[in-house]
């Protein structure tokens, strides 16, 4: 449960770039994970979700859009329209900040779309599990977060032009996107809480440990 994971974050969050990434439990890895435990058929958890909790692959997010003001979801633009067999969603779209875009282990990426323009506006978004070695998936460029590239996960511009899905990709049905995210991003937030918990109680144990063994003006601090 994340009652029990919380806890483990911290810990980890004291050494943030090595523990989470030993530990298989890196962001977006674990929100990945979570979506496909929660929401994945049977299908999804053997093909995708096996794999990366053996640590054998890793996987992106794919919402944000350069294009529109995505923290709002319903402004999203990027399409997954059925093509006329039925057999696929073809996606068009350019998504930034995605997370986990850069890692060369990254094998999947779970992505957000609009599968309708005409439903309700908070049922029109589906997400959608699309392998990143199909056609028509480039990763335009390397985004780094005031100056640092997190490697080896990293930041992606990827551009989407006319990839074609498998519709077993979809995750629990069309227009629960938004089901989806609020699923994914409510957890994922007390994740990263907890490792700045933690990475706040190692900076703090190692000014303590300063104070400790400094001396100025004849005295200790």
């Amino acid at each position: 449960t994340n009652l029990q994971y919380a806890p483990l974050c911290e810990i980890m969050g004291r050494v943030v770039h090595l523990a989470p990434e030993a530990c298989n439990c890196s962001a977006p890895d674990t929100g990945n994970m979570e979506v496909l435990a929660k929401y994945g058929n049977s299908y999804q958890k053997r093909t995708f979700l096996q794999p990366l909790l053996n640590g054998e692959i890793r996987s992106c997010f794919g919402m944000t859009e350069p294009a529109v003001a995505s923290s709002d979801a319903r402004n999203i633009e990027c399409s997954m329209i059925k093509s006329s067999d039925g057999q696929y969603y073809i996606v068009n779209g350019r998504k930034h900040w995605t997370s986990g875009a850069m890692d060369s282990r990254c094998s999947i990426c779970i992505l957000m779309g609009k599968t309708s323009v005409t439903a309700p506006s908070y049922l029109q978004q589906s997400q959608l599990i699309v392998p990143m070695n199909l056609k028509g998936i480039r990763i335009e460029r390397h985004l780094n977060v005031y100056g640092y590239d997190d490697a080896p996960h990293g930041h992606a511009e990827v551009v989407f032009n006319n990839v074609r899905v498998p519709v077993e990709n979809l995750i629990l049905g069309e227009g629960k996107g938004f089901e989806i995210a609020q699923g994914r991003l409510g957890p994922g937030r007390i994740h990263h809480c907890m490792r700045i918990i933690g990475m706040a109680e190692r900076a703090l144990d190692l000014m303590k440990k300063r104070c400790l063994t400094r001396h100025a003006f004849g005295s200790a601090l």
